[in-house]
């Protein structure tokens, strides 16, 4: 006990100098002062003061092609899940294993996307970003409203709009091409799903549309996004809204999108905004089961706007974006340390993606505005002084003159200067098949939305009765037709 008390003794005073109001203001301030100084140490937010852990770092052999994981010491990491300390348990009998999947490297250099004004392209939404993604790991793309991430995640994977233009080079397994259909998977911020279709039945009638191959080798492909998706107490479930008075939980919902692309097996998965709309558990579950699916060897990268301190500890690395800029890119201890060394600290009571976007989001500025007008009138909020501006020049400076930005120059050449493998796309369903599922999907699905689909039915058929009563009486002459013509107009008018 008097060791422990020891080490945790050391560990708050240690905390506490970093925490002087030499180098940074107390946590209850919102709103602090910026102290530039010299380099600082990182400032862990962990309860434990000793880390003498391995994590997972994935390199690039000098002699090969491929891109190996191998075990290295590392820096202290933010979470024990992310760091691999925790022991794994035993698998309990008749556990599914998850399916390994053959991930890819993607890298992207100088990317540049401008879209459509006026007159000519000339707002640029992403300007010279530069960063990688590995096989087993899960690259963040985190930034304020409106400031590229989306846009760039859309250039990565190709799918930009026909009048953006994107100027760079993408990259990957080290070769200048763009990832074909069925190697990648694209999950929109907002999808819709069919609420009278079992999580079940819609991704296997979704399978069934995507994937070439007899009906039995779907199956296997559904039950394993069903597992990778932790989706096994819904399978059975009918997904619900719209019609049916209570659906599936967004949490769920939104694992139901990503895992209808994961039918297709995608050695890269492209995730706009994951944790869009969900509450604090869901958003937990969520990243720990994407942690698992890159545990399997898929490439992950994905946009976010905010996370909590245990979402932020899951994370491999992070392309923080402002106004387009690139503020910083790599592991995300470094990007503390980043924050720490252009003289924004974080506070140790506070988030680190909370500490981000305060000090990089623009909007911010209006609060200032008004705090500094209630000072004026109050005497308070004395230490809301911080321009955004000022923070975002001195973050994106510091940023390319620091060792981070060389290695991912490094790291980017190490991974384009041989090309690997070429992925390759796993074929379509033919449009026989298509519109043999279509077909059926929809009878299912009229057979049981009966409040949209026979109640329009049976409208249909007393509205054919009526239109038939009133040609009942037709006849082959040319006047009883006139006669009937006029009869109809008198019935419609009156």
């Amino acid at each position: 006990m008097e060791e422990i008390q020891s080490q945790s003794d050391n560990y708050r005073s240690s905390s506490s100098s970093a925490s002087s109001p030499a180098s940074r203001v107390p946590s209850s301030n919102f709103f602090y002062l910026r102290k530039p100084g010299s380099v600082r140490q990182p400032i862990s937010f962990e309860d434990s003061p000793e880390w003498e852990d391995t994590d997972n770092d994935v390199r690039v052999e000098e002699g090969g092609d491929s891109i190996n994981v191998a075990i290295t010491p590392t820096s202290p990491s933010l979470s024990k899940l992310n760091s691999g300390s925790l022991p794994s348990p035993p698998l309990p009998e008749r556990a599914v294993v998850a399916r390994k999947i053959a991930g890819a490297s993607v890298v992207w250099k100088d990317l540049t996307v401008t879209i459509k004004g006026k007159r000519k392209y000339s707002d640029k939404v992403v300007k010279s970003s530069s960063g990688y993604a590995l096989p087993g790991t899960m690259t963040v793309i985190m930034g304020p409203a409106k400031s590229g991430k989306s846009t760039l995640l859309r250039a990565i994977a190709g799918r930009l709009h026909h009048s953006d233009r994107m100027y760079g080079e993408i990259f990957v397994n080290g070769a200048k091409s763009r990832m074909r259909y069925g190697t990648y998977g694209f999950v929109e911020r907002e999808t819709t799903l069919i609420g009278s279709l079992t999580v079940r039945e819609y991704l296997y009638y979704s399978a069934l549309l995507q994937l070439p191959g007899f009906f039995c080798q779907k199956k296997s492909v559904v039950e394993d996004a069903i597992h990778a998706m932790s989706l096994s107490d819904y399978a059975n479930k009918l997904i619900g809204g719209h019609c049916y008075f209570k659906g599936l939980p967004s949490g769920e919902r939104r694992r139901i999108s990503i895992a209808r692309e994961l039918v297709m097996r995608p050695h890269v998965l492209f995730i706009d905004e994951p944790l869009y709309h969900l509450d604090s558990v869901s958003t937990l579950l969520m990243m720990v089961t994407l942690k698992k699916l890159a545990s399997t060897g898929c490439t992950l990268i994905f946009t976010i706007y905010q996370s909590s301190t245990e979402v932020f500890g899951l994370f491999d690395r992070i392309c923080l974006l402002s106004n387009g800029n690139t503020l910083f890119f790599g592991e995300t201890l470094a990007c503390l340390q980043h924050f720490s060394n252009a003289g924004f600290p974080c506070p140790i009571m506070q988030s680190p993606s909370d500490h981000f976007l305060r000090a990089i989001n623009t909007d911010f500025d209006r609060i200032i505005a008004m705090c500094k007008n209630w000072q004026d009138d109050h005497g308070d909020f004395s230490s809301v002084n911080m321009d955004t501006a000022v923070a975002i020049h001195t973050l994106e400076a510091t940023y390319k003159s620091s060792t981070d930005a060389a290695a991912v120059e490094t790291m980017i050449l190490r991974l384009t200067e041989r090309e690997g493998p070429l992925l390759k796309s796993k074929g379509k369903a033919g449009n026989a098949t298509r519109v043999a599922v279509l077909t059926w999907r929809s009878l299912l699905v009229m057979s049981r939305e009966w409040k949209y689909y026979w109640l329009r039915l049976i409208l249909y058929m007393l509205l054919t009765l009526c239109i038939g009563t009133v040609f009942s009486g037709l006849r082959h002459s040319l006047s009883s037709v006139v006669q009937v013509k006029v009869t109809s107009a008198i019935t419609w008018t009156s």
